[in-house]
């Protein structure tokens, strides 16, 4: 640490269904280097035995658990923990991820030398089920320096855990989450950055991402359909802080999803999947949303704005392509073995 000050940190971990992950996930924030931290725990109403796992860990007075009466996802257990955070920062954990021991320290440290009302950090993904000894933890000796960023923090994953953020700007702003909705970090991510001026960016993974199968990221059901609501709700904090500079950052992102949902999305919901695809690129156009001219953009644009007929087969036609390419891919690395 460069500085004798010790700012209350606030850390916001949601709980549900987590009792094979929540001991070693605590443990790596009680075991923080910097030590004047708050825990908040909101307890979702798990159906597993997640507040037993739990009870060892009270003796730890940074910790405090809110329980909520009814369950109620992830947008609501982490704006519970937004209401109850007293600390000037805060920031959020995922129950059944680990950090690294020095992450809030480098994040204070960081955030009261520059002035930074947002601090990012990366992450490394793990699978579920690795021994302790081969967790993906950030070398022992770090040399970094903090990078100021501005626009390019528009760019990074919209993921929650990747913040170390000013509670000041927080409130200032009502920043929540969509309660209801998957996909929920899109709208907290760009409201956010819209919302604060100065940001920096730490060059190491800290976060240790645990990659489970039940994953939203892994998604292929209707859960996807959520992402053009949440699409909609960028737009319009984009147009609300006539933030026309990252227009294009967003137009890239929303082409990279649509090429997402409408090549994975079961085949039950494609047609809905289709129609808000369709919504939504005429919705970017009108609002003179462009994006870079990459080959998925201009494909899944050119498919989309076909007739709707035209354009389900179309689909059907790349997504059996790309089923057949991910086949031959895998039977090649088998073959390798």
């Amino acid at each position: 640490m460069t500085t004798i000050e010790t700012p209350l940190v606030s850390i916001i971990v949601p709980v549900y269904n987590v009792a094979s992950y929540i001991d070693a996930c605590l443990a790596s924030i009680k075991q923080q280097t910097y030590q004047n931290i708050e825990i908040i725990v909101v307890e979702d109403c798990s159906t597993d035995d997640s507040k037993q796992a739990l009870a060892s860990h009270l003796i730890d007075e940074r910790i405090k658990v809110i329980q909520h009466h009814e369950n109620s996802g992830l947008s609501a257990a982490r704006n519970t923990g937004i209401k109850s955070a007293i600390g000037k920062y805060m920031m959020f954990v995922d129950s059944d991820d680990i950090i690294d021991t020095r992450l809030v320290a480098a994040c204070v440290d960081c955030a009261l030398t520059t002035n930074a009302e947002v601090v990012t950090y990366g992450f490394t993904p793990f699978k579920d089920g690795i021994t302790e000894t081969d967790l993906p933890y950030p070398a022992s000796n770090l040399a970094f320096e903090a990078t100021e960023i501005d626009g390019s923090y528009f760019s990074l994953p919209h993921f929650a855990w990747l913040k170390f953020i000013k509670s000041s700007a927080v409130r200032s702003a009502s920043l929540q989450f969509p309660v209801g909705l998957y996909y929920e970090d899109w709208p907290f991510h760009w409201h956010l950055g819209l919302a604060t001026n100065i940001k920096y960016h730490l060059p190491i993974d800290f976060y240790l991402y645990r990659q489970r199968g039940t994953s939203i990221t892994g998604s292929t059901d209707k859960k996807l359909l959520d992402l053009f609501v949440i699409h909609a709700e960028v737009i319009s904090l984009v147009e609300d802080y006539q933030a026309d500079e990252v227009k294009k950052t967003l137009a890239n992102k929303i082409k990279q999803s649509h090429w997402s949902i409408l090549t994975r999305i079961d085949n039950d919901y494609l047609a809905a999947a289709l129609a808000q695809a369709k919504k939504a690129d005429k919705t970017l156009r009108l609002k003179g949303y462009k994006s870079d001219l990459t080959v998925r953009n201009m494909m899944i644009s050119n498919i989309v704005r076909m007739p709707t007929q035209v354009a389900f087969l179309m689909l059907q036609v790349l997504r059996q392509a790309l089923d057949k390419r991910a086949r031959v891919k895998g039977q090649g690395m088998t073959d390798s073995e």
